[in-house]
């Protein structure tokens, strides 16, 4: 393993979208506790979305625990969410006290889209989302069109 390889795998984080201009207590409370799990948590805003890195899957923390929060979701997803969601390059971790998005069906499908109802304790929550962070980051990356087929061999002894 090389110094690139090393370095990779010790660089964990995760972004928190802010809704508003200063962070609130559940992203200092929820930095504390993944930054005990070697994920640190990033604030990240609105308008930032669109720089991120599309080489890579990011993971983003929303949290819409009010009406205006709420409201900046519906506007996001429309412009950014879908799109980013649907190819995959974005996973998004929903924590709600309102309703799942209506086409979460398809999302839950790509491991890209991960719903936690408010109110929930904030240690579960962390271990919930560090838990399915580290399981998409040491997936394996399969083929999909499955094994090759194999020819009968043209050598035949009689």
């Amino acid at each position: 393993m090389d110094y690139m390889e090393t370095q990779r795998t010790k660089l964990n984080y995760i972004f928190y979208l802010q809704t508003k201009e200063s962070v609130d207590s559940s992203f200092i409370q929820l930095s504390e506790i993944l930054n005990k799990l070697n994920i640190s948590l990033l604030p990240i805003l609105p308008e930032e979305l669109k720089t991120l890195d599309r080489a890579t899957k990011n993971h983003v923390i929303f949290m819409r625990n009010d009406l205006t929060s709420g409201q900046l979701f519906i506007q996001l997803k429309k412009t950014f969410f879908d799109l980013a969601l649907l190819s995959g390059k974005v996973h998004l971790y929903d924590i709600s006290s309102f309703s799942e998005i209506d086409s979460s069906q398809k999302y839950i499908g790509k491991n890209v889209y991960r719903y936690i109802p408010l109110p929930t304790n904030l240690k579960q929550m962390a271990m919930t989302i560090a838990v399915d962070y580290f399981q998409d980051r040491n997936a394996e990356v399969e083929w999909p069109g499955g094994r090759r087929a194999k020819l009968p061999s043209m050598n035949t002894q009689n």
